[in-house]
């Protein structure tokens, strides 16, 4: 009988167990978290209540980005480093969404200005 191939092996094993056998079970956030770890790596690991979880690092924008990363790009996370992460990245976007919002505006004023002010 020969061995399974690789390939076979792998596709027996869910996509967790994939991440775990390749990268371990240390959370990658690497500070993402917005927590300095002394080690520049969170040396948490999962627990029987909050085991680790794998999702693309970084994370992307975008929960569909999320959501569509293959295999290759995940790594395992902590749920409090991937929690913060998140939150964190969504302080980003909202920020960034405010600064176009508050650029796209600029021009209303050049607008007034050139008619001659409001009355």
């Amino acid at each position: 009988m020969t061995a399974p191939r690789k390939s076979a092996t792998a596709a027996r094993l869910t996509v967790l167990e994939q991440v775990l056998r390749t990268h371990g079970q240390l959370c990658v956030c690497q500070g993402g978290c917005g927590t300095e770890h002394p080690s520049k790596r969170c040396l948490a690991h999962g627990t029987e209540k909050a085991p680790v979880l794998v999702a693309p690092y970084p994370l992307p924008l975008t929960e569909h980005e999320a959501a569509s990363a293959p295999v290759s790009e995940l790594r395992p996370w902590c749920p409090p480093c991937w929690r913060k992460t998140r939150k964190r990245g969504a302080e980003i976007r909202a920020e960034l969404r405010r600064q176009e919002l508050d650029e796209a505006q600029l021009g209303l004023f050049d607008v007034a200005a050139a008619s001659g002010g409001g009355r």
